[in-house]
């Protein structure tokens, strides 16, 4: 089953479970905001990726389990996010708001409480985890502000890429009593549009 979750106040956000079709279209567009020079530092990406590529990856995490979404604002496809390393009730969360300008504003916070919406409700996870590098200050305080805490355990640790990589962890009561004034506004559905159940 694929879902949509819409949050619609001065603008409308929309994290969506996409086709394979759906991340074929925008496969041109997330390869350059993966490329981009900046972005591409903060994901600790060594190659740029052509489309193909990105199609091939949201493939590779649905392979495994995985809910890659797409960030869409106001009709817009603004980045990407997606829960990986699903062995319930875990995962591990990932999100990019790749348009430069857009960053540092409080959207990437935004998708992130929409896509946790998801993962403790519809999905039934009870803890997700992520790994930063050192460097992306930005991303750690958007997770801090989330309400990950750091979590050096062995469970947490195994999300890290590198040694020095920063590991912390959200527990789905922590998320739903800090964000208990949004969730309300969240639309969190399956979608109606599509049949597709991979």
């Amino acid at each position: 089953m694929r879902y949509l979750v819409e949050w619609r106040a001065a603008d409308t956000l929309r994290v969506v479970d996409p086709t394979m079709a759906e991340v074929a279209a925008a496969a041109d567009t997330l390869a350059a905001y993966y490329n981009e020079p900046y972005n591409r530092g903060m994901m600790a990406h060594e190659a740029e990726m052509t489309a193909a590529e990105v199609v091939e990856h949201f493939a590779r995490l649905r392979g495994e389990g995985g809910r890659p979404v797409l960030l869409e604002r106001d009709g817009l496809l603004v980045g990407d996010a997606d829960l990986r390393r699903i062995v319930p009730p875990t995962a591990e969360f990932a999100i990019m708001v790749g348009v430069r300008s857009a960053q540092g504003q409080g959207l990437g916070l935004r998708f992130a409480v929409m896509a946790h919406a998801l993962a403790f409700g519809p999905l039934g996870l009870e803890r997700v985890y992520c790994s930063i590098i050192p460097a992306n200050a930005a991303s750690r305080r958007m997770f801090e502000k989330l309400g990950y805490l750091p979590d050096d355990s062995p469970a947490a640790r195994a999300y890290a890429d590198e040694a020095d990589d920063v590991t912390l962890s959200l527990a789905a009561s922590r998320f739903r009593e800090l964000h208990a004034a949004a969730l309300p506004a969240l639309h969190v559905a399956p979608r109606a549009d599509v049949e597709e159940t991979r």
